[in-house]
């Protein structure tokens, strides 16, 4: 395990985390050392929440039970989908199967436009019969966006604010639709060279950010998140198709739930002896230690993000009432 692969694990479990928040639900403080140890692959996803489905499944679909546990879970699905990747360019399959991945456990339609009309707060989202041509509409368009360092942030935020607001009037999916759209955003973003860190913001900010766009066509605000949260990938190239070729459902659906190869299988062929008469068990024990004071000090993270969002929310009302 390199600092790097834990920097970015790191930052994964933030984003995905502050994705979530927005919605208003809050994980239980072992979600972030169990998350980050199945994004460093020391955690097998399947494994690991292979019961907590099957009791989840037991509960009654109405109860604050049920969906506790359909975001719980949404929660691991969405860490492995984001850490996977989504191949260039996007397409409408690969929205729907990241909505399926996501929310596919407790969710029979996931996977597939929202089939009932829809109203928030007595505004009304696209009529069902007409999202499947929208959300092919909106992605040729996301596509047609350049490429970091071509693009600027700033332009990027632009694009991306509008592309958002688009998207929350549509309103995809029945469940699960405004997190699986900003895990889309994040994935879409790294395509184009851009990591949007959704967790230098705040959950409220976002939410209002997001309310606003939809109920008063003003995307100021998601503009403004956008261009807070984003910063350049390290690399600007975005990962090409195999040899050029689609994807196809099968290999979608893999890419996004399955993690990725593990680090150490490779290197176990690869690597040559380490030198200064290091024994592997020294240094497999060195990196477990490393790891056990990264997950320590994240949980001490989150606990410090917690209070300062306690703290951070009664300004924000404050600010928005006058």
């Amino acid at each position: 395990m390199s600092g790097m692969e834990l920097y970015e694990a790191n930052k994964i479990l933030r984003t995905v985390k502050s994705a979530l928040s927005a919605d208003g639900y809050k994980l239980p403080p072992s979600a972030d050392a169990d998350g980050l140890m199945m994004l460093l692959d020391r955690l097998d996803p399947d494994k690991f929440l292979a019961q907590k489905i099957k009791h989840a499944r037991t509960a009654d679909k109405n109860s604050a039970a049920y969906n506790r546990s359909f975001h719980y879970l949404a929660f691991f699905r969405a860490l492995i989908a984001v850490k996977n990747g989504m191949p260039a360019p996007v397409t409408y399959t690969s929205a729907m199967l990241l909505h399926k991945t996501v929310c596919g456990d407790l969710n029979a339609d996931a996977g597939k436009p929202r089939a009932a009309e829809l109203l928030t707060d007595g505004n009304a989202h696209t009529d069902p019969k007409y999202i499947a041509g929208s959300l092919k509409s909106i992605i040729t368009k996301m596509n047609d966006t350049e490429i970091a360092p071509t693009i600027s942030k700033e332009d990027f935020a632009g694009y991306l604010s509008h592309y958002m607001r688009e998207l929350l009037i549509m309103h995809p999916f029945d469940r699960g639709s405004d997190f699986t759209l900003r895990l889309f955003l994040v994935m879409f973003s790294k395509l184009k060279g851009f990591s949007l860190l959704l967790y230098r913001s705040t959950p409220s900010a976002i939410k209002d950010a997001e309310d606003k766009a939809f109920k008063t066509d003003d995307v100021t605000p998601l503009y403004k998140l956008f261009l807070n949260c984003l910063s350049y990938e390290r690399t600007t190239a975005p990962s090409p198709a195999r040899d050029g070729a689609p994807r196809t459902r099968r290999e979608l659906a893999r890419d996004l739930r399955r993690p990725a190869r593990k680090n150490n299988e490779v290197a176990a062929v690869q690597q040559p002896e380490p030198r200064g008469g290091k024994k592997p068990a020294a240094a497999a024990k060195s990196k477990e230690d490393v790891l056990k004071r990264a997950i320590r000090l994240q949980q001490k993270i989150s606990k410090l993000n917690e209070q300062l969002t306690e703290l951070i929310q009664p300004l924000e009302k404050t600010e928005g009432d006058e």
